[in-house]
């Protein structure tokens, strides 16, 4: 399959090699081979997961960073969720405790309807917080490839606010008991 360039004004074709690289005239004449990027259409581009890049500049640098940003998301939301189970079974245990004689103040029957469905919440919000993280690893993968770098404000400020809640209604019924 031949490709045609324009060097200096002039109109050439270049011949594709067997191995899948064009060459093309360099600015001394002589002729220099381009790898041509192998490009799968049977899976959507931005979430495949084989993906192999030439490691010029810093794209070796930049791809370990989001994997690392990916494991930062993966850290918060196990985190989260063991506050949720550790939040329930607190709850529970100080209700256990009190029946069976032990000096733990009983925990009111408030409290104890709080409990569960708070849990469930933060656990629920850890799985978002996952699935956030997956898919912002994702489209930050596909927008480094072009030469681009997606910001996410909205998302830090929508996950700190629901953070912040969670945690208010939680310190709440903790000082209520």
């Amino acid at each position: 399959m031949d490709t045609i360039a324009e060097h200096d004004g002039q109109i050439s074709p270049l011949p594709a090699n067997s191995n899948g690289s064009v060459s093309s005239p360099s600015p001394g004449g002589e002729w220099e081979e381009k790898r041509q990027p192998l490009k799968r259409r049977s899976r959507p581009e931005k979430f495949n997961p084989t993906l192999i890049l030439e490691n010029s500049g810093s794209v070796a640098r930049d791809h370990l960073a989001s994997e690392r940003t990916f494991l930062a998301y993966v850290r918060t939301s196990l985190a989260i969720a063991s506050t949720g189970v550790a939040l329930v079974q607190l709850l529970t245990m100080s209700v256990s405790a009190s029946a069976s004689g032990s000096l733990a103040k009983p925990t009111s029957r408030e409290v104890r309807n709080y409990a569960k469905p708070l849990g469930a919440t933060m656990v629920l919000f850890s799985v978002a917080v996952l699935i956030i993280g997956l898919t912002r690893y994702f489209s930050i993968q596909h927008a480094l490839t072009l030469n681009q770098f997606p910001v996410a404000r909205v998302l830090i400020i929508a996950a700190s606010l629901v953070l912040l809640i969670l945690v208010i209604i939680t310190f709440t019924i903790l000082v209520s008991v």
